[in-house]
Formats: C-alpha cells, sequence, structure tokens
C-alpha cells in the first residue's frame, strides 16, 4: 500500500517537476546566459502536455509554477536595489510579487488550454474503450467491424482537433501575453518572443503583428512538439512498430516557413533601402557612469558631470548631428534659468545640438510631482519637453497617490512623478527623432506613438539603477524589438547600461561604451517596407487573441457552472 501511494505520489509531482525544469530551461534564454533561442522552442513541452492531460485547476497550478520560477530568477535584476538603498524586504517582496503576477497570466492560459483539451481527453478516453473492444472481439465478427469503424470516425475527428489545436495555444498564450503587457500598469518583459530576437527572420513577424504574434510562433511550434512527442509514447507503449502522422507539427513548420520567408525578404529589402539611403544622421550617445540616486556623494556626480562634458567635447571632432545625454542627467531640476542658459552656450561651443533628460517640476497644490522629461538645447534655444507617458509603478509613481498624497513619501526617489500628455518629435538636421525615457522604449504602444511621426527612435535611460546585473542587457533587447515592430531605427543611450542603434531589420551595434559615435541610415519612407503594426497596432494579433482567451475563459466557466463539476 505504501508503495502504490509513492507511486501515485510519484506521478502527480511529475509534471510540476517537468514544468519548473522548463522554467529553468527558459530562463537560460535569456541574459546573462546564451542558451540559444531553440530552448524556446522546447522550454514550455511540458505546460503544454500539463494542459492536455491534466484537469483544468491542475494543469493552471502547473504552468504557474514552472513560470513562477523562470519569472522569479529573471527578476533578480532587482536585488541591486538593496545595494543602492532599497529597503531589502520590499525589494525581495517586489521581485516575488511581480513573479507571482506575470506567473499568474500564464496560470490562466493553462486552465484555459486544459479546458480547450477536455473535448480531446473524452476521444481519447472513447478511443481507449473501442480498443478494448476490438482486441476483445473475435477476428472476423461483426463486434470487430463496429469497432475499426468506431476507430476510425474517433481518429478522424481527432487529427482535426489535434491539427487545429496548436493555432489555439499560440492564439491563447498571445492573448495572455498582451493582457500582461496592459494589465495593472503593464509589463511586457520576458516575452517568448523576446528569447527569439536572435532568429531575424522569425523577429520580424513582430512587423505585422508586435511581440505576440512572434511568440504565437514560438508556441505554435511548442505545442505541435508536444502532442508529437504524446502520440510517439502512446505508438511505443501501446502499439509498437506502429506509425502515426503528426499533421499538427507538419502545419506548424508549413507556418514557420511561410514566416521565415516572410522575414528574409523583409530584411532584405530593408538593407536594400538601407544601402539606398541619401539621408544619414551622425549620432554622438554619452555613458557618464553617473551614480544611481541612491549612492556616493556630490564629489562622485561632480566628477560624472565632469566625465560627461568632456567626452561630449571630445565628440565634437566626428562632427555629429546631435549628442545625447541619458535620463535624468541634467545636475538641476527644470525649470532653471542657469541649466538652460549654460546648456545652450554649450551646444553652440559644440557646433551641434544636444539632447538631455532631467526632472521636471510641476505645479501642484500638494506639491512633490514632478515630470521625468526630455530636452533638445540648440544655441537658440531650448525645446518644450518631452514628458515620459508611461510610468513604472512603484517606481516613478505609488498608485492612488493622486488621491492619497501621503502615499507620495513611500515613491523611491522622494517624490512621485505625474505623465507627460503626448509624443514629441524634434527637428534635428530635417530628421524627425521622437525620444523615449527609460522603459518606454519596452512598451510596444508607447513606441509605436513616438514613431507615427518620427524617422529615428531615441531611448534615453538609467539603468545605475540596477547596475552590476544583466537588467542593462535584457533592457536593451526589449527596446530592439521596437525597430523591428514599427520598422523605425532606434538609438539607444544608456547610463550604465548599453548603447547602440538596432536597425528594422533587428541587426544591432555592439555597445557603444562611454561614447558612441554612428551614422544611422534614414532611408526614404517609400523605399522601405510598410510595417502592419505601425498602422494597426495590436489589432492585427493581441488584443483579438486576448478576446479568444477571455471568451473562451468566460465560456468554459459558465459550462462548469452548468454542470456543477470540473471538466476533466
Amino acid at each position: 500500500m505504501a508503495e502504490v501511494k509513492l507511486r501515485a505520489a510519484a506521478a502527480r509531482a511529475i509534471p510540476f517537476a517537468a514544468s519548473i525544469g522548463g522554467g529553468v530551461l527558459l530562463r537560460t534564454a535569456f541574459p546573462p546566459f546564451d542558451g540559444g533561442a531553440g530552448v524556446a522552442f522546447l522550454a514550455l513541452v511540458p505546460i503544454f502536455l500539463s494542459a492536455r492531460l491534466l484537469a483544468p485547476r491542475r494543469a493552471a497550478i502547473v504552468a504557474f509554477c514552472g513560470m513562477f520560477v523562470f519569472f522569479a530568477s529573471a527578476l533578480s535584476w532587482f536585488l541591486p536595489l538593496v545595494g543602492n538603498g532599497g529597503p531589502p524586504a520590499l525589494v525581495f517582496l517586489g521581485m516575488i510579487a511581480l513573479g507571482a503576477w506575470c506567473a499568474a497570466f500564464s496560470a490562466l492560459f493553462g486552465w484555459t488550454l486544459s479546458h480547450f483539451w477536455a473535448y480531446w481527453r473524452t476521444l481519447r478516453g472513447e478511443a481507449k474503450t473501442v480498443r478494448k473492444i476490438l482486441v476483445e472481439a473475435p477476428e472476423g465478427s461483426r463486434e470487430e467491424d463496429e469497432a475499426l469503424a468506431r476507430l476510425k470516425a474517433l481518429r478522424r475527428r481527432n487529427a482535426i482537433f489535434e491539427c487545429a489545436a496548436p493555432f489555439v495555444a499560440a492564439a491563447f498564450w498571445a492573448g495572455a501575453e498582451c493582457l500582461r503587457a496592459r494589465v495593472g500598469g503593464g509589463f511586457s518583459w520576458y516575452s517568448l518572443g523576446n528569447a527569439v530576437c536572435g532568429i531575424p527572420a522569425l523577429a520580424q513577424a513582430a512587423s505585422i503583428g508586435g511581440l505576440p504574434l512572434v511568440s504565437a510562433l514560438v508556441v505554435l511550434l511548442s505545442d505541435a512538439l508536444a502532442g508529437s512527442f504524446l502520440r510517439s509514447w502512446d505508438t511505443v507503449v501501446k502499439t509498437p512498430g506502429s506509425t502515426r502522422r503528426h499533421f499538427d507539427l507538419t502545419a506548424a513548420l508549413v507556418a514557420l516557413l511561410a514566416f521565415f520567408w516572410f522575414g528574409a525578404n523583409r530584411i532584405s529589402a530593408i538593407r536594400t533601402a538601407e544601402r539606398a539611403a541619401t539621408r544619414f544622421l551622425r549620432v554622438a550617445a554619452v555613458d557618464p557612469e553617473l551614480p544611481c540616486v541612491f549612492e556616493g556623494n556630490s564629489a562622485e556626480w561632480d566628477d560624472a558631470t565632469e566625465r560627461m562634458v568632456s567626452l561630449t567635447r571630445a565628440a565634437a571632432a566626428a562632427k555629429p548631428d546631435f549628442a545625447a545625454w541619458p535620463e535624468t542627467s541634467l545636475w538641476e531640476t527644470m525649470p532653471s534659468l542657469r541649466m538652460q542658459e549654460g546648456l545652450m552656450r554649450f551646444s553652440g561651443e559644440l557646433g551641434f545640438p544636444l539632447f538631455a533628460g532631467g526632472t521636471l517640476e510641476c505645479e501642484d497644490r500638494d506639491g512633490g510631482l514632478v515630470k521625468n522629461a526630455y530636452w533638445l538645447f540648440t544655441p537658440e534655444d531650448v525645446s518644450r519637453p518631452y514628458a515620459k507617458r508611461h510610468l513604472v509603478p512603484f517606481g516613478e509613481f505609488i498608485p492612488l497617490d493622486e488621491k492619497i498624497p501621503a502615499l507620495r513619501r513611500l515613491a523611491p526617489a522622494g517624490v512621485t512623478c505625474t505623465p507627460g500628455g503626448e509624443a514629441v518629435a524634434f527637428d534635428v538636421a530635417g530628421v524627425r527623432v521622437a525620444p523615449l525615457i527609460c522603459f518606454e522604449d519596452t512598451d510596444s504602444p508607447t513606441a509605436r506613438s513616438a514613431a507615427k511621426r518620427a524617422d529615428l527612435l531615441l531611448g534615453a535611460s538609467n539603468d545605475a539603477w540596477f547596475d552590476g546585473s544583466c537588467e542593462g542587457e535584457q533592457h536593451h533587447r526589449e527596446a530592439g524589438m521596437r525597430a523591428v515592430e514599427t520598422g523605425v531605427p532606434l538609438l539607444r543611450v544608456s547610463n550604465r547600461g548599453v548603447t547602440g542603434v538596432f536597425s528594422p531589420s533587428g541587426e544591432r551595434t555592439p555597445d557603444g561604451g562611454a561614447l558612441f559615435i554612428h551614422s544611422v541610415a534614414i532611408p526614404d519612407s517609400a523605399a522601405m517596407p510598410a510595417s502592419l503594426y505601425l498602422k494597426c497596432g495590436d489589432w492585427t494579433c493581441g488584443f483579438p487573441c486576448a478576446f479568444a482567451l477571455l471568451a473562451y475563459c468566460a465560456m468554459a466557466r459558465c459550462r462548469r457552472c452548468r454542470t456543477g463539476k470540473n471538466l476533466a
């Protein structure tokens, strides 16, 4: 009896262990590891197998466990906040809470997909019964003929269902990722699409449906592999020597090959347009190694500022069209007449405009409100600022702090930010440059609205908060997909992060280090292949898939309430 219970417990633990192992494997597809894009196609197979074989509640828990391990370990770059003055308990709690929040969307996916597979589990149970009748029926008897006919009909229904299933799984996963990127302030990091950004031809699908479509392609193949594995296992165990045709795997591979073909042709067209470009923007980006706002002293800040000014002067030898400083690089809060006049004179001395970020005081009767802003300084004038629109919850503002001003004291920097109004494009040498501040270059809708009026996206960030972790490289990788999605090149300038340029083809320059100088091709828009995502946004993939996921989830819930039991 004890041995039977032990075996049963081991059997129940296998899906959880496999899912956790898949989460660990998926982690190797992201910095600082280099497990390669291929692991993303294999890592989630245990979750898809669980959705096929387990009841919805257990399938949801299995998916949550595996993805929580992935997200919690991937978010380990929260920990350097402790060294930068963050309260250890709050930092650790934030990392765990965000990991659990992200994994909850995977649990929703697992629960819904398991309900979808309930019909297949019914077919599988009927097939087992018919096989038993077939084995027991006398050879050549009427019972044998009827059993064979029933088995063939079941196999036909099963084949049609299994062919469609990977596409349904792909749509559900894309919907779950779209919801995760929108609900509760939105956190789109670590999507499956980012795991395969090292496969440029596949990543070009983002120009059609954004990152959710790229993630859907990964799930399409991964779910088909899960089905092939399960059928092969059944074949080996129950009918050795027989073969099964994997129609779902064939359909998934055909779809992937079609997107590879599309991506390869699009990359070729982008490269042709870049080679034929008649406009080039020579840019200079400076990483001043400024300390985190919580660390260092005034002497270190003065040294870093002096270094930033010296590097910018050195860039003048390359005669760039503009120089860019990272987010929050200005040493005084704006508006400051002294700061404005000083930077205008500095721009005149350099002979080119200067982009720089800082804080802007807002008029508020309760006090304590600022905007995270970005300016263009020229010898003649100072532009109106671009204010960050997509703020980070608990980082730049505390939820409900507008109604309860006392909550603003909990903000990490001691003040809370207020969002800006709209995207802004600055004209530099006849090229429209639209800035994105901090994590805005990881948010697709924000970047898309900026790209609609821009020839070049400029992402300015301050990654000093997470200095010494993989956050800088992951941030850079996440931001690079915005160039692919929109078809607009992206320049990133970062403090203690990664600086460089992304082409719409997905190609990137090496890390620019302290001083990065590069000529960015600005092709004629008519020569560039169009981006459907830039025109339609998430309506091409993300929103329809999210609606499909929620609708099926609601239908499954209603069906469960009517039957009064859990669908197995």
